[in-house]
């Protein structure tokens, strides 16, 4: 499974790679019940929620399955927040780790990804396909490889490929459902996927991007709204600014405010005031979104992409830009293990 890495240069008072989760601070080692087959308990007392979630996370995933590391895990709540620019393979890896997170136990957990090997022989016969293989999402690379897949159903959902595949709870047909506003929620976009599915977007909270062909070579500028409204840029309901006419994309960091052309019309979300805490205006350096302007975690004494570590059963590894450790022991687990994930160190607690 494929998860994004936002790396930001900082601009004015920005630098960081763009993920987290709420609430920051370092996670300390503390006692009480953890893991187990259920661990879905409220988790050893002192223990963030978060910490507590990516803990049971790896370690059901480790029996069984492929733990992602708790760096992976805690950042995706930031991750979620490009959700509706996201594609391909780091899109089925936002859903599956949503099912992770919602269930009840280990079954759960590892029932949302099903071993991609599974699917060898249905990628053979299509090899570049995002496909359903029942309520199964799979993706197939290029040569003919399975590269990931996700159980729609483990998620209450179910599976659709229509220009595209993922998973889903209110069908729709893409070609001919027009995107709306949420009468109950003025500040939700309500569209049809491209999977054929009804999708809602936060607009003061997610990122789009358009690509835009100059005489510079393409360029990338990231929508950012406010509300949701008419675009004039789009022709239909999107996620728009409300400040003064724009004529054309743009982007710029005055600050910690992010300010973008949305629909039209000047969005300025600040950085300063998003969740967690200690956020500045930059731009992502590689990756599928590389050349937008973001906001991001600054002034890290640690990076989500660094290595995570053992230091006998004491879990080390980099909590929203913090360093953290947790003692596996203490918190309800056999002890701590390592293993290699995306040519990086990973560590988790052992079940």
């Amino acid at each position: 499974m494929v998860f994004l890495v936002l790396l930001l240069l900082g601009c004015g008072d920005s630098e960081d790679d763009g993920k987290g989760s709420g609430g920051a601070g370092s996670a300390s080692t503390s006692a009480g019940a953890g893991g187990g087959e259920g661990g879905s308990g409220g988790g050893p007392a002192g223990l963030d929620p978060r910490v507590e979630a990516c803990l049971r996370i790896n370690a059901c995933d480790a029996d069984g399955g492929t733990p992602l590391g708790m760096q992976a895990c805690l950042g995706h709540e930031l991750d979620q927040r490009w959700a509706w620019a996201t594609t391909g393979p780091r899109s089925l890896g936002l859903a599956a780790m949503d099912c992770k997170l919602a269930a009840a136990d280990c079954a759960g957990v590892r029932a949302c990804t099903p071993a991609a090997e599974a699917f060898a022989e249905t990628c053979r016969e299509k090899p570049g396909a995002d496909l359903c293989e029942g309520d199964t999402w799979v993706f197939c690379d290029e040569l003919g490889a399975p590269l990931a897949a996700m159980d729609c159903a483990a998620a209450g959902l179910s599976c659709s490929s229509d220009f595209v595949a993922g998973c889903g709870a209110e069908p729709c047909d893409y070609a001919t459902t027009a995107p709306s506003c949420d009468p109950a929620d003025s500040d939700v976009l309500i569209e049809c996927s491209a999977a054929g599915f009804l999708t809602r977007v936060h607009c003061p909270s997610q990122y789009n991007l358009v690509l835009v062909n100059s005489t510079e070579g393409e360029k990338v500028f990231t929508i950012a709204g406010e509300t949701c409204g008419f675009d004039e840029q789009r022709g239909a309901f999107g996620c728009v600014g409300t400040g003064e006419a724009c004529g054309f994309f743009s982007q710029q960091c005055d600050g910690t405010v992010l300010e973008t052309c949305a629909g039209g019309k000047l969005s300025r979300r600040d950085c300063a005031a998003e969740e967690p805490d200690g956020q500045g205006c930059g731009f992502v350096q590689s990756g599928q979104f590389a050349g937008a302007a973001s906001c991001g975690l600054v002034g890290d004494a640690c990076d989500l992409g660094d290595n995570e570590a053992c230091d006998g059963a004491v879990l080390r590894f980099c909590d929203l830009g913090t360093p953290a450790e947790v003692d596996c022991r203490a918190a309800g687990y056999t002890g701590c293990a390592t293993a290699e994930q995306d040519g990086r160190t990973i560590a988790h607690c052992t079940p």
